[in-house]
């Protein structure tokens, strides 16, 4: 994570790995000042460019005296340097810049900002979000709704597709380069994204509630307790435990102090991560036929390891239902899902999944419930083999 402030051209910033609790702290935090300023949070991914990371990165660009900082969302397909980048935005010729952002092609949000002008970019796919607030005369430019609220902000709007909005002396203004699809990536409905978050005027919240409204409908099955994974399968449990009527528990304690295993860098370091990040309430579990609802299944050590505890802990029945798709594709863009041969539903039966965690059954809502779920819409759905924008470059 990183947090870069600008104030007279004099930078100030905390950078570091892991998350912004363990970094910014009461005695560096007041090092901090500026007008303006860029923080940004990012999973490590297998192809990250380590010099540039953790951004925001400072600038100079040839033609311009004035620090910029930049901080980018995603990845591109075509071949290009944050230098260049930075370069191409600081021209003023905005029918270059439209043409700029035409052609530079990927799933991406970029931010590039100086003393005197901020500069907002959702790329033309309209896979990644980006959106606009302001909190009395300042804007707040981010990936997600939420945080514009939380700081008692007022969303304006969401960037749409190849959105170029500028703040600078004069106000604010939106030029728009070619779109070629909205297309959010539907995987942040079902993983990544804060549940008090929209993404294109949907709700994250309601539409994991829906998920599991529809995993139940899909997948109906007779039990005692409905449990979600947590945290991100325990609104999906909520949906399922209010369809069917089954009651829900919270029997499963998540250690606040682990993080999301599934992005560690190696298979020993994401099943030892696994064994201490879940703990089971025993006394709710015992006995009990348990539904366990999680967000998806990727390589498979998690989901194999909660059964695992439900199981030790006395469970007659563990029938899992998930809130996506089958993961069959890899994807770098979006997300850093692995290469086909590491994900557990590439090439295999649903039984022989089913074996390999050792679940009494399994089901995973249909990609067109995962849809419905979220509104209907158009998605960026790669890594269940469905809509890529993409592909049709």
């Amino acid at each position: 994570m990183g947090i870069s402030l600008l104030a007279h051209e004099k930078l100030s910033e905390i950078k570091g790995e892991g998350d912004i609790s363990k970094n910014i702290k009461f005695d560096n935090i007041s090092t901090l000042a500026g007008n303006v300023g860029l923080g940004y949070i990012k999973y490590p991914f297998s192809g990250d460019d380590s010099s540039l990371l953790p951004m925001p990165w400072l600038f100079y660009p040839r033609d311009n005296t004035r620090k910029n900082l930049i901080a980018i969302d995603g990845k591109f397909i075509t071949d290009i340097s944050v230098e260049e980048i930075v370069e191409k935005l600081n021209n003023h010729n905005i029918d270059q810049i439209r043409d700029f952002v035409s052609n530079l092609k990927g799933a991406y949000s970029i931010i590039v900002i100086n003393e005197k002008r901020m500069i907002a970019i959702r790329d033309p796919y309209g896979i990644k979000t980006l959106s606009v607030g302001i909190k009395e005369d300042d804007y707040i430019v981010a990936s997600e709704t939420c945080t514009i609220e939380s700081i008692d902000g007022k969303l304006i709007h969401d960037l749409k597709p190849g959105e170029i909005f500028i703040v600078d002396d004069y106000g604010e203004e939106s030029y728009f380069a070619k779109e070629y699809s909205n297309a959010p990536c539907i995987f942040e409905f079902v993983y990544t994204a804060r549940p008090d978050s929209y993404i294109n005027s949907v709700s994250v919240y309601d539409a994991r509630i829906k998920m599991g409204e529809i995993l139940y409908r899909e997948h109906p099955v007779d039990a005692d307790i409905v449990v979600g994974s947590p945290d991100s399968g325990m609104i999906s449990a909520l949906g399922f435990s209010q369809a069917s009527g089954i009651r829900y528990e919270k029997a499963i304690v998540r250690n606040r102090y682990i993080g999301r295993t599934f992005i560690l860098p190696t298979d020993s370091m994401r099943k030892k991560g696994i064994k201490i990040k879940l703990n089971p309430i025993r006394h709710l579990i015992k006995g009990k036929r348990v539904v366990l609802v999680d967000d998806s299944i990727v390589r498979g050590n998690t989901i194999k390891r909660v059964i695992e505890i439900l199981k030790e802990s006395g469970a007659k029945e563990v029938h899992i239902r998930i809130a996506s798709p089958q993961v069959i594709k890899e994807e770098t863009l979006t997300f850093d899902i692995p290469r086909k041969d590491h994900l557990i539903s590439n090439n295999r039966s649903l039984d022989e999944i089913r074996e390999i965690i050792g679940a009494d059954s399994l089901g995973f809502i249909s990609l067109d419930g995962l849809r419905e779920a979220c509104g209907n819409k158009v998605y960026y759905e790669n890594c269940f083999d469905g809509f890529n924008p993409l592909e049709r470059i």
